[in-house]
């Protein structure tokens, strides 16, 4: 996750929240991707902010 946030960083973003869903082991697991993929992946919540300029 401190990767997606240097990106957003980088792209201007301020106020940056990053919470992982309650569920997201649950909601990756229903992707059928394999067994596993839910500790690889997190789905989660994102907010920030891009300030005017």
């Amino acid at each position: 996750m401190e990767e997606l946030k240097n990106i957003l960083i980088k792209t201007g973003f301020t106020d940056i929240q990053i919470t992982d869903k309650q569920n997201s082991d649950e909601v990756i697991k229903s992707w059928k991707f394999g067994e596993g993929v839910e500790k690889m992946v997190v789905s989660a919540y994102i907010r920030a902010r891009k300030p005017n300029r």
